[in-house]
């Protein structure tokens, strides 16, 4: 009867650690035998000057490579979602990123897009052709074909925060 027991309780923390274990930041793709990836958590960028690098943290951390870590890198500390081909680095785990998305920053969903102007005024030029209208500071008005972040204050057109992700 003790040996009952004794299996039954393996058998108990057998199943408690495995539904306790850590979930990866990177997730497998779309559909089985692609090799994309995607990963979802706070941009970081990590390292000493010789060796910054972009990070994704979420339950595990991946680097960013490829074309958009730098863009990706400017968002630190935005939570953001990423897809890619998964690959090493000097650093870890990489993934090489083709699309990303800035979910939120300060946990308040941004417009993301290319500042631009015309005759009635700012706006953002979203990924998708749509646009939003914007109140800009001089400051920000100065970065006319810059991809940006917005933060839109209660009116839905002045802009209480922004970054620059691409210049």
């Amino acid at each position: 009867m003790r040996r009952f027991f004794t299996v039954v309780g393996v058998v108990a923390l057998a199943t408690v650690s495995a539904s306790c274990s850590r979930k990866a930041v990177v997730e497998s793709g779309p559909a089985a035998g692609t090799s994309e990836a995607t990963a979802r958590g706070t941009v970081r960028r990590l390292g000493s000057e010789a060796a910054v690098r972009t990070v994704i943290q979420g339950d595990e951390s991946v680097v960013v490579v490829g074309d958009y870590e730098a863009e990706i890198g400017r968002a630190a500390g935005a939570e953001v979602w990423v897809s890619g081909v998964p690959t090493s680095s000097d650093f870890g785990p990489a993934l090489r990123v083709s699309e990303y998305r800035i979910l939120s920053v300060d946990g308040e969903v941004p417009v993301v897009g290319i500042l631009a102007e015309d005759d009635v005024g700012f706006f953002i030029r979203k990924d998708d052709g749509s646009t939003v209208r914007l109140d800009v500071n001089d400051r920000l008005a100065g970065q006319l074909g810059a991809k940006i972040w917005v933060i839109l204050g209660a009116d839905r057109v002045t802009v209480s925060r922004y970054g620059i992700l691409r210049d």
